[in-house]
């Protein structure tokens, strides 16, 4: 069960602090280096002319204005939530996904739906104003460039936050001051107030996020709240799949895992001759648990499903039973 109250700063949410500092950290080394380039996707030219198919994974990567950086750090922050109901390995998984399949659909749709734009368009000029089939080219259309950014994925994860986390509170918001008379009969009226909740504030957000860059922010946004919604009705592939512990733990804590990585590879290059002792540092490092978050919502699932299979016992039988025994 999801936490209702909330959850200050990044407390036992790593998976969230780890793509914030990314999030803010890769906009300024491309602005800096000058690299901006890197992150754009369009299909003609970097896809048809170059076959730079790299851009897939990149333009996911980071944006490249402030606005949408803002916004995206936003729902980030607000979408910590999800990583205490999915669990922080199970929660980079489920990023993992929407990621590749984000992706793949988007370039399908970009790209197949700029072949139907032109052969309607060619259509329409051939049969119906009579133009020559040899004067018209192909040109490029609203579908051939989208905004760099993570906003399939956070459009995914904004469908599986209205599904999964509920609502903790609502609110109101009056929109006309009630008069004496009015009074007595409350205030209930739709046209004098906002009936709103607790989401509000991600709504707002995500509007923001969708309409902040036209058409080019559209496309993957509408792309991402379908994957989303696929996803939610386990129409998704790769919906069971986790990402290898090592993989996990070098993204949450890249430091104590290239430590423990310098540490195996000593380790090996001089085991045959002697052991090193390990430093006090090593020492404590390997003696914390890995996978803390695993264990717990391992032990948490089979917990609910022991209750869940034990039918419930009559108060007299239980006491009959404590007698017995």
């Amino acid at each position: 069960m999801a936490q209702l109250t909330p959850i200050r700063g990044f407390t036992n949410t790593p998976v969230t602090k780890s793509i914030c500092l990314i999030s803010t950290i890769v906009p300024i080394l491309l602005s800096i280096l000058s690299i901006k380039y890197y992150v754009n996707l369009s299909i003609d030219p970097y896809i048809i002319e170059y076959h730079q198919f790299w851009r897939l994974i990149t333009y996911q990567m980071s944006v490249i204005n402030e606005s949408d950086y803002l916004l995206i750090v936003l729902l980030w922050f607000q979408f910590k939530v999800l990583e205490r109901f999915y669990g922080s390995r199970k929660y980079l998984s489920v990023i993992t996904s929407f990621a590749l399949a984000n992706a793949i659909t988007c370039l399908f749709v970009m790209s197949v739906g700029q072949l139907l734009i032109y052969y309607i368009s060619f259509t329409i000029k051939v049969y119906i104003f009579r133009f020559g089939p040899n004067s018209i080219h192909y040109e490029s259309t609203i579908l051939n460039t989208v905004t760099p950014g993570p906003l399939g994925i956070l459009s995914s994860l904004y469908v599986t936050y209205g599904v999964n986390i509920p609502i903790s509170y609502y609110f109101k918001i009056l929109l006309k001051k009630p008069t004496a008379k009015e009074e007595p009969l409350g205030f209930g009226k739709s046209s004098k107030e906002l009936n709103l909740s607790n989401k509000f504030p991600i709504h707002i957000l995500y509007i923001l996020l969708v309409l902040n860059n036209g058409t080019k922010s559209i496309i993957p946004c509408i792309v991402g709240l379908l994957i989303g919604k696929l996803y939610t009705f386990d129409l998704l592939f790769g919906t069971s799949w986790l990402l290898p512990k090592s993989i996990f733990q070098f993204f949450t804590n890249p430091a104590k895992k290239t430590i423990q990585i310098i540490s195996s590879i000593r380790y090996r290059l001089f085991s045959s001759s002697y052991q090193p002792l390990p430093s006090r540092g090593e020492r404590i490092m390997s003696e914390e648990p890995d996978d803390n978050d695993e264990v717990l919502d391992e032990t948490r699932q089979q917990e609910s499903q022991i209750r869940a299979e034990t039918p419930v016992r009559p108060l007299g039988s239980q006491f009959l039973d404590t007698f017995r025994h």
